[in-house]
């Protein structure tokens, strides 16, 4: 019995010391906490993705530019089908203006989805969107028209 009312006690110090500990990890200053906390809503507000800014992301160049880099950078995969519609890219424009996160969001088949990525993944540097006057992160869609007729 004296072997058990040990052990118990061995059992309820280590449960007393584990929660003390706990309590005293708990504790951190006011400050602390409170500068924890607004680091992690900057950092949370630095990684959002806009959708709709006060400046949008610019291509160096303008749209025109952006659509004739797509035009001559384009190399139908298989030009034996005869492929007609719209491939969707969508793609973020980071704070420093490199593209990132490009995915095909509507596909129209042949491999079209596939070059139409590879072209956006080539792209350059864009003029980053602004928010409040800062540099953001903007989501960008791409429509590329595809019109081949067959030989």
């Amino acid at each position: 019995m004296a072997g058990k009312t040990l052990t118990t006690k061995k059992t309820l110090l280590l449960v007393a010391t584990l929660a003390m500990s706990g309590l005293a990890m708990a504790q951190a200053p006011q400050s602390q906490r409170a500068a924890t906390s607004r680091e992690a809503a900057a950092e949370q507000a630095d990684n959002v993705i806009f959708t709709v800014v006060e400046q949008a992301p610019e291509f160096p160049g303008g749209m025109e530019a952006l659509y004739q880099f797509v035009a001559s950078n384009i190399k139908y995969p298989n030009r034996d089908i005869c492929a007609t519609g719209r491939v969707i890219v969508s793609f973020v424009i980071e704070k420093d203006g490199t593209v990132s996160n490009a995915k095909v969001v509507r596909d129209i088949g042949g491999g079209l989805g596939d070059e139409a990525l590879r072209v956006v993944k080539l792209m350059p540097k864009w003029k980053p969107g602004r928010q409040n006057g800062k540099p953001v992160r903007v989501q960008f869609n791409l429509p590329v028209n595809f019109n081949l007729q067959t030989p």
